[in-house]
């Protein structure tokens, strides 16, 4: 099975598999495939390949299959998408710069505020249950926001859930100063907190949401 290369009259270069579908090189994808180094890879890897190992390699769809699934980790943009399928949330090479506060929906504040609350019920206060509710809500939140906007929006989020989780940590402690996370606790101590309770608290400190101090020798 031979690699071929052909060029159509509408100016885009394809190429794949014999018999196989082609791939279009000028699409965005494609090119991000080629600048990101993934593509120069896939052909070092071919070029190190045993007699045998090629001979599966192409019956398996060769360098076609291998480049068809590294463009789908990238939109039609060719922007990067993470393993929920959201573009705009690779840090490479940002170091700390998309760690900023931003302004977040009521909305997914209260939607974070309620599962935090749920979870934190559920496994008696020990931060290890199901992410796949934490998963969604992070998501449905980054897809509703500007693609320049998801890397601080989602930072800014995960600071209000912190001060949610710590909240209900405090309110359990002050209930029993002895209880330890996943010990049982009646769940009746959270009825008065509120999200609005909580972010009454709340400050920014630099780049992060941290509960007010009181001074007391006022």
């Amino acid at each position: 099975m031979s690699l071929n290369v052909s060029f159509h009259t509408n100016g885009t270069s394809t190429y794949g598999n014999s018999g196989g579908s082609k791939i279009n090189t000028n699409s965005a994808q494609y090119k991000a495939v080629k600048e990101k180094g993934w593509l120069s890879g896939v052909i070092e890897n071919e070029m190190a390949m045993s007699a045998e190992e090629r001979l599966i390699y192409e019956i398996f769809g060769g360098r076609d299959t291998i480049i068809k699934n590294l463009m789908r980790r990238f939109d039609a943009d060719g922007n990067l998408l993470n393993s929920h399928g959201v573009a705009g949330m690779d840090v490479t090479g940002k170091g700390t710069s998309w760690q900023q506060l931003t302004t977040v929906s009521e909305e997914y504040r209260q939607k974070m505020f309620d599962l935090v609350k749920k979870e934190f019920i559920r496994e008696n206060g020990v931060a290890n249950g199901d992410t796949t509710n934490r998963s969604s809500v992070f998501t449905e939140y980054q897809l509703s926001l500007d693609i320049d906007d998801r890397l601080k929006g989602t930072w800014s989020l995960e600071q209000y859930e912190k001060q949610y989780w710590n909240a209900f940590y405090q309110a359990a402690k002050a209930d029993n100063p002895s209880w330890k996370p996943g010990q049982s606790f009646d769940a009746s101590i959270f009825d008065s907190i509120t999200r609005e309770s909580v972010e009454s608290t709340l400050v920014r400190s630099g780049n992060t949401l941290v509960r007010k101090t009181i001074d007391y020798s006022i």
